[in-house]
């Protein structure tokens, strides 16, 4: 959209316009969404999780006898 598309717009139109650019976009993280429901290229970027690599884990020891 250029200037002169711009100036055609009625002022109802136009604060219609400015209003929906200034909304933020809503994701799962903005609202409450199931994280199923976003665009697949923003859940591409979202961290992974699980442990870091690197991370030394923890378990329980293994008893000689068990109840």
């Amino acid at each position: 959209m250029d200037r002169t598309d711009l100036q055609r717009l009625t002022k109802k139109e136009l604060i219609g316009l400015v209003l929906r650019l200034q909304r933020p976009e809503k994701t799962s993280r903005t609202s409450s969404k199931p994280p199923s429901t976003d665009r697949k290229e923003q859940r591409e970027k979202s961290k992974p999780g699980g442990a870091k690599p690197g991370h030394e884990g923890h378990s329980r020891s293994t008893s000689d006898t068990p109840d």
